[in-house]
């Protein structure tokens, strides 16, 4: 049996209570499942119980709060890629959430469960970096808030305590010229996993890039943002060859690995290509 109980958390502190209440046992939540069940089946992970938060409300839905945008842990990819809320303000979750699996899988796949699995090759973390979001943690006791760049602490490692759950994400709304853009390669046009990919957040004023975030994803143990190519950015007008040099920026921050899908050097060629589509995409929005 992959699993010997399942139960199922109506609220957050029932969640929270069912978590803790099982001394000894592995128990895990369990939102869309996309992820955790296939781990359970290739023996990956292992649980005695699974506590079902999909039905959870205060773990549901996006909404504007003081100037952020809020996305709640068990919100699909489905929601996130047709909420004009995130259209508007963080076009970059939408356009990724449109690249995950199948829409099958967009329609029980949640954000939180996406963090949670921490690997650096999922699609939608990269553009939560390149927002600077927080990930909020909730316990029995406290609610901690935490810049994703250090939730997640190495693969397939987080920042979560025993009886902790991903409450929800939170950015701050991006400012008046900002565009956004997300590029993925992978074998194959759907269902695939990256090779590499690219979000990017960039800030126009008056012709010049004010503000640039890059983020790269399967080219290390985590996501990581590129602060080579970022510097490149900021303060110059686009154009082809800042594109050029800033795809050759953030070559030097990537540490790819071989692997099945692609040599080391690949994806270090990869790096540029797909940096150089998201920025050009991103000016192109902001403009």
């Amino acid at each position: 049996m992959l699993y010997r109980k399942y139960e199922v958390a109506q609220t957050l502190p029932e969640a929270l209570s069912l978590l803790s209440s099982h001394n000894g046992a592995v128990v895990r939540p369990v939102a869309g499942g996309t992820d955790l069940i296939l781990q359970l089946h290739e023996r990956i992970l292992s649980a005695d119980v699974l506590v079902d938060i999909s039905r959870v409300p205060e773990l549901r839905g996006i909404r504007l709060e003081n100037g952020q945008l809020v996305i709640g842990a068990a919100t699909t990819y489905t929601e996130i890629s047709r909420s004009d809320l995130v259209l508007k303000n963080a076009f970059v979750l939408a356009e990724a959430s449109k690249k995950i699996g199948a829409v099958q899988i967009q329609n029980m796949a949640t954000l939180g469960g996406n963090i949670g699995n921490a690997s650096p090759a999922a699609d939608a973390i990269p553009g939560l970096y390149a927002l600077q979001a927080d990930v909020v943690v909730c316990g029995p006791n406290a609610e901690r808030r935490i810049p994703i760049t250090e939730f997640h602490q190495g693969y397939r490692k987080i920042d979560l305590n025993p009886g902790e759950l991903i409450k929800e994400i939170r950015f701050a709304i991006p400012a008046e010229g900002t565009g956004t853009a997300f590029y993925k390669y992978a074998l194959r046009k759907s269902q695939a996993i990256s090779v590499v990919d690219a979000a990017v957040c960039v800030q126009l004023s008056d012709g010049v890039i004010k503000h640039a975030t890059v983020a790269l994803g399967a080219v290390a143990p985590t996501i990581i943002r590129s602060p080579a190519a970022e510097s490149v950015l900021i303060g110059e007008p686009p154009s082809e060859d800042l594109f050029d040099r800033a795809a050759e920026a953030a070559c030097q921050d990537a540490r790819p690995i071989d692997d099945i899908r692609g040599s080391a050097a690949f994806r270090k060629y990869l790096v540029g290509v797909c940096t150089s589509h998201a920025v050009r995409s991103a000016c192109e929005r902001a403009a």
